[in-house]
């Protein structure tokens, strides 16, 4: 009853909150314990907090594993701001920081040191971590330590050492994103003892999800998304350090902020645009996927995508760094055809056929799951080995289930002959520049001209042929060859002699974007007024003690206290999100505002 008592007191004191979020107190339980520990929890579920607050209940430093340097700093610098003793020893610090770190550990000053696990991985790591009093290890991103996940880390394997060299030390790992092969893969590398193993749920329904098939380069859609999130945060992935340079300068000269963020920087660059978007000074950041971007904002409203990803835990894990606070997020996929056929150029130089055919499978997948009309967050919870109904509401394939279809046979067919007329040998600029009767010079050398299709497509536009063209793909009528070439199938076959028809949503051939219907989940009302005055006082405050605006309060904490408006300690402590600490470094400040 002690140890409830005590538990509940540091949950609240420390962290704000009146109770657990599901999972979270089975797996503190565990820690505390002395258990062994893998947990599969989406992310915004409260991981952190499962091996945070077991450390402040025992004596000795935690060490947490993790696999990218800003994801280490903002932790750290989240820990301190709750006046948690924390730090890392990565290679962007000087020996001299380093050495400073070494002696707050052997003085017992820290209750957390996180470490790369390249940098776990030497003798110099080793010997120092024997000296000390650990509790337990945190492997963090534990997906990668598994060739059949989409991060592998070679040095992760390595992990598996740490029981043999720390037998009295618990090992816990946390990961996002698991199927049941990669969970397998990560409970046998780590050896892990008898461990608890708690999943949960992978639908996260403060998220919106919406695809959209890519115009050109995409930047009409993505402003028309934008329209809707004016100065909120966001993170846009596209594919290529020069795309992450070139999207940034066009929305920084149409009036909005941001920075790039790619792994052709100089590191001092990427850190200094880190810590600029993290203290709310831009607003966006335009990073590659190739490099990935580790980061705990919590207040992220929207992640877009301006190209296919590579796998579907990669998209999941990127969508889920948006609404890490329960706010409600909005997240966009613009794609094409063409996407997945460039990804597929890159597995040609891989020389182990049987990984290849799985990294293969894996462009398949999320292909597959952008371009179905089937429930979104039903698709990624099947993936990922859980069931779920169709989510209602909160994607736009469910919200616009009922729109009206088109039959699209007639085209089909027009699409389907000219490719066949052409012996199959050509891409899709040429095929529906024949069907509009394009004069290019290439066309005219090849007597395309002269063929029956040529000209009959006239009353569709360009845009219209190519949406057209990817409802063939994505079932499967039409596949790419080598070259881009278009290649029939045999449904193709039964298209072309009228044996099957196909039909689309309406709504796809609208070329002209309209207003999206994005319903909100969890809303109340709050004053407004009051809710921009407190952002500001977070601002001023975060600017003086050198941490990110969320670090302080969430958006949501900050909502929430416009609403209730408290008057005095008491009834600001009844706020979820705020402690005895917080209160101690903020409270009365923010309670100025609200009752001036």
């Amino acid at each position: 009853m002690k140890a409830l008592i005590i538990k509940n007191k540091v949950l609240k004191d420390n962290f704000g909150h009146n109770s657990f979020r599901p999972l979270q107190e089975e797996g503190v339980d565990a820690i505390l314990n002395g258990k062994d520990l893998l947990m599969i929890l989406p992310t915004g579920g409260g991981k952190s907090l499962v091996f945070q607050l077991p450390t402040l209940m025992k004596d000795g430093v935690s060490v947490v594993i993790s696999p990218l340097i800003a994801l280490m700093q903002d932790q750290v610098s989240a820990l301190k701001a709750q006046q948690i003793p924390a730090d890392m020893i990565n290679s962007s610090q000087t020996k001299d920081e380093i050495d400073e770190v070494v002696y707050k550990l052997r003085m017992g000053e820290l209750k957390f040191l996180y470490l790369s696990p390249e940098r776990l991985n030497t003798q110099w790591s080793y010997d120092l971590l024997k000296s000390l009093k650990i509790n337990f290890f945190v492997i963090d991103e534990a997906h990668c330590i598994s060739q059949w996940g989409h991060e592998f880390r070679e040095d992760y394997r390595a992990l598996g050492n740490l029981k043999h060299n720390f037998p009295h030390a618990n090992i816990c790992a946390f990961t996002a994103t698991s199927t049941n092969h990669v969970k397998d893969d990560i409970l046998r590398e780590l050896k892990l003892e008898n461990p608890l193993v708690l999943k949960g749920k992978i639908f996260r329904k403060n998220i919106y999800i919406s695809t959209q098939r890519r115009i050109t380069n995409g930047y009409a859609q993505l402003k028309n998304f934008l329209s809707r999130h004016v100065q909120e945060s966001g993170i846009i992935y596209v594919s290529s350090r020069k795309k992450a340079e070139d999207l940034s300068a066009y929305l920084n000269q149409n009036g909005y902020k941001s920075l790039p963020y790619h792994a052709g920087l100089p590191q001092h660059t990427r850190e200094q645009n880190f810590k600029i978007f993290v203290n709310d000074k831009v607003n966006i950041m335009v990073a590659t996927i190739a490099f990935g971007m580790g980061i705990d904002k919590s207040d992220i409203r929207f992640v877009v995508h301006m190209s296919l990803p590579k796998t579907i835990e990669n998209y999941y894990q990127e969508i889920g760094r948006s609404g890490r606070d329960g706010e409600n997020s909005e997240v966009l996929l613009l794609f094409n055809a063409g996407d997945m056929v460039l990804q597929k150029q890159f597995l040609k130089a891989i020389t182990d056929k049987e990984y290849a055919q799985h990294l293969e499978s894996k462009i398949n997948g999320i292909y597959k799951f952008a371009t179905s009309e089937v429930c979104y967050h039903q698709q990624l919870a099947h993936y990922f080995d859980d069931e779920m109904d169709e989510c209602g509401e909160r994607c736009d394939n469910c919200l616009h289930k009922d729109d009206e279809r088109k039959d699209i046979t007639k085209e089909a067919q027009m699409l389907l002959s000219t490719i066949y007329k052409t012996g199959q040998n050509f891409g899709k600029n040429y095929i529906i520049d024949i069907l509009r009767g394009s004069k290019e010079q290439k066309l005219l050398t090849n007597k395309a001209d002269k063929l029956s299709v040529y000209g009959i497509g006239t009353y569709l536009s360009k845009k219209e042929w190519f949406i057209v063209l990817e409802r063939l793909m994505e079932t499967r009528v039409l596949e790419v060859g080598d070259f881009s070439s278009l290649k029939l199938t045999n449904d193709a076959i039964k298209i072309l002699k009228s044996q099957k028809t196909i039909d689309i949503k309406s709504s796809r051939l609208e070329i002209n974007t309209k207003e999206k219907r994005v319903k909100s989940v969890d809303s109340f009302e709050y004053d407004s007024e009051l809710f921009e005055k407190l952002r500001v006082k977070r601002s001023e405050l975060a600017s003086e003690l050198g941490v990110p605006a969320y670090i302080i309060f969430s958006d949501k904490t900050l909502k929430h206290l416009a609403n209730d408006k408290p008057y005095d300690k008491a009834t600001m402590l009844e706020v979820n999100g705020i402690g005895e600490k917080k209160f101690e470094q903020f409270g009365e400040e923010f309670l100025e505002i609200i009752n001036p």
